[in-house]
């Protein structure tokens, strides 16, 4: 359900209204909200307090860069106790030794890959240069080339320009040539320009062997193959003792000034005079308490107001928090990040939470793709245990361990009606256990467990199950226009709830006008239902002015047609899960004892393939006829609400207040 919401005034001297806002984030109830009017003008900082914002801002700011640098994240913790320029003086001995630690390991691992690249070629240089690379008259231009005829080309180019005044030698180097050009220094420029005509660089060094000759480079590259390993391990392990050593500081540290720029900023949402202020919010219903709570030890200073939020005239401005019970609750995450309910509107969560495992269960409906989502879900449950969030990088996933547990709660209700209509259609990856003889269809053969629904037998079943999924799109199509009529009925919506009102009406025909001409069974009662039914939508038409609904109606129709595909999707996946399992049997029985061994892993294997290719599927389809079949017909997505964002300390559990 939506939480009943409270407004909340306080107004009181200046003096106390940073005294007053930290008891409001240790509480953390209260959303604030701009308090604008004409009799007091927002609050302006004083000198002292821009100052204090913007220091705090730079604690934050360097204490999350320091842990970045020593590969933490920000996390709460308990915060600094000291004051502002304790803070920064604490703060900033830590970040120079991460920044300095950093800064020295980013250099060694660019001098290591600098050594993996280019050490190889240059000791092979160095060697045809045989010193020259040194000499006093003599120049040399080293390269490196992909192919021979990058070679000729260049002596081609060289000879053009210096006729027979140079030495060219180059040999193989691991599917490369290193070549090295030998002239005198007064035709360096003029061979350097000869080989640049032909697309071909000098191969120069950078980083610390920058300016080095090759056999300077030689040498300083086999010194440093030996120490930069060595010395980076001594960086990396200063900085794991570092991290040891600053991580929870520098976490005090932001916690604090997380909560003191929090504080600072809030003071721009408060009306204030020279000598008061006034401050507006709001807070769920059933938490006013706790705010009467802490007001009481202020009221000697400030006088406060709490009234019931206008559900009719205030639904654009009321913040929306949804207080569901522990059976439902987590269910929230598939309606919260779609959009938020409009306060005054309804919650359609326990819909989602009844039907979407339901349909899920209906679709798959077997027991042994059920063990493989148990094992899922324990491995889920394991890093909410160990409080370990889940890290999918390739699909860009990351779920805090409170999201991970709401996520295996939705897991086990899918699980509970998998194994349930897995007893039902006797399925264990296919007809696994039917081939054992422990499912069995009456009338067909013997077993242990008779099969209540085989659906895989489309001949017997497909007419029953159809008209199941179609029942549950006449119960949803139904509650969600009768939903639509209710609300608008009662904020005085008339258009809409007449238009809800005909199409209720306009379905009523439709449906019994199809049972009448699918069986024959026409006249009398049931005809009667359909007149009135049609004329209902008649009446729905003339009192909303929508003359659209009669094209519409027919879609209206179709959206509980829709309902089919948990029929369809599900009817295929066992018959393609039938099929992995009848060729296991047919190689077991073709090749003997081998043939079961060969024969259990190709099925296993051919499962897995079919349940990843089709899971998608199967979790999308009944969750999509509740956020599209359902969700359009009371107008969901029509208008958002202002999801409850309270005003808290970054201690506080994200779930606490809401």
């Amino acid at each position: 359900m939506i939480a009943p919401m409270e407004k909340l005034i306080v107004a009181g001297p200046k003096r106390r209204v940073h005294e007053l806002l930290g008891e409001l984030q240790r509480i953390g109830v209260v959303q604030i909200d701009a308090l604008r009017s004409d009799e007091l003008p927002e609050y302006a900082y004083s000198q002292e307090e821009e100052d204090a914002a913007r220091r705090w801002q730079r604690v934050v700011q360097g204490a999350e860069h320091a842990l970045a640098l020593l590969g933490g994240t920000a996390e709460p913790a308990r915060p600094f106790e000291g004051d502002l320029a304790a803070a920064e003086s604490e703060l900033e001995p830590l970040a120079h030794r991460a920044e300095v630690l950093t800064r020295e390991a980013e250099k060694l691992r660019e001098e290591i890959e600098l050594i993996d690249l280019y050490q190889q070629p240059v000791e092979a240089l160095a060697e045809m240069a045989h010193g020259l690379d040194q000499s006093r008259w003599m120049g040399v231009l080293p390269f490196l080339a992909e192919k021979e005829a990058e070679v000729e080309a260049a002596a081609e180019a060289l000879t053009e320009v210096l006729e027979e005044r140079y030495l060219l030698a180059w040999q193989p180097l691991e599917g490369r040539l290193a070549a090295l050009v030998v002239v005198l220094k007064g035709d360096l420029e003029a061979a350097r320009a000869a080989l640049s005509r032909k697309g071909i660089g000098e191969l120069r060094l950078t980083g610390p062997f920058a300016g080095l000759t090759l056999s300077e480079a030689r040498v300083r590259m086999r010194e440093r193959a030996k120490l930069a390993p060595e010395e980076l391990e001594n960086v990396h392990s200063a900085l794991v003792r570092l991290r040891k050593e600053a991580e929870g500081p520098l976490r005090a540290l932001w916690t604090r000034a997380v909560d003191e720029v929090a504080r600072l900023r809030a003071l721009l949402d408060i009306a204030a005079g020279r000598f008061g202020f006034a401050l507006f919010g709001w807070i769920p219903a059933r938490l006013k308490g706790k705010v009467e709570e802490a007001l009481a030890a202020h009221k000697d200073h400030v006088v406060y107001t709490l009234e019931p939020a206008d559900e009719h005239h205030e639904t654009d401005r009321v913040p929306v928090t949804l207080e569901n019970g522990p059976m439902v609750k987590p269910f929230q995450m598939l309606i919260e990040f779609l959009n938020i309910p409009k306060y005054g509107s309804w919650d359609p969560t326990w819909v989602v939470a009844v039907f979407f495992p339901f349909w899920f269960g209906m679709i798959v409906g077997d027991l042994g793709y059920a063990l493989l989502f148990v094992l899922l879900a324990r491995m889920l449950s394991g890093l909410v245990k160990q409080n370990k969030p889940l890290v999918i990088d390739f699909f860009g996933i990351h779920m805090k361990p409170p999201v991970v547990k709401d996520l295996v709660f939705v897991l086990n209700a899918m699980i509970f009606w998998v194994v349930v209509w897995g007893f039902v259609y006797g399925e264990f990856f296919g007809n696994f256990l039917e081939h054992l003889g422990v499912f069995y269809v009456p009338g067909h053969g013997e077993g242990l467990i008779p099969i209540l629904i085989p659906r895989a037998d489309t001949a017997a079943t497909a007419t029953l199950l159809i008209l199941i999924a179609i029942a549950f799109g006449v119960l949803q199509v139904f509650h969600g226009l009768g939903v639509r009529a209710w609300l608008s009925l009662r904020h005085g919506h008339m258009t809409h709830f007449w238009e809800a009102v005909g199409y209720l009406g306009g379905l009523v025909g439709l449906i019994v006008f199809a049972y009448d001409f699918l069986s024959g069974a026409g006249g009398g009662a049931l005809d009667l239902i359909m007149y009135a039914g049609f004329a209902v939508f008649l009446l729905g038409i003339v009192m909303s002015r929508v003359i659209l609904m009669i094209a519409e109606l027919p879609t209206q129709g179709g959206h509980i047609l829709s309902y089919i595909r948990i029929y369809a999707v599900g009817v295929a996946g066992a018959i393609m899960a039938n099929l992995a399992t009848d060729l296991g049997f047919g190689l077991a029985e073709k090749l003997g004892v081998i043939g079961i061994l060969i024969g259990l892993v190709a099925g296993l294997l051919t499962h897995l393939v079919i349940l990843l290719l089709t899971l998608m599927g199967h979790i999308l389809q009944p969750i999509r006829l509740v956020w599209v079949e359902f969700f359009t017909k009371f107008g969901f997505y029509e208008e958002s609400g202002r999801p409850y964002r309270p005003f808290k300390s970054v201690r506080n559990d994200a779930s606490s207040a809401s």
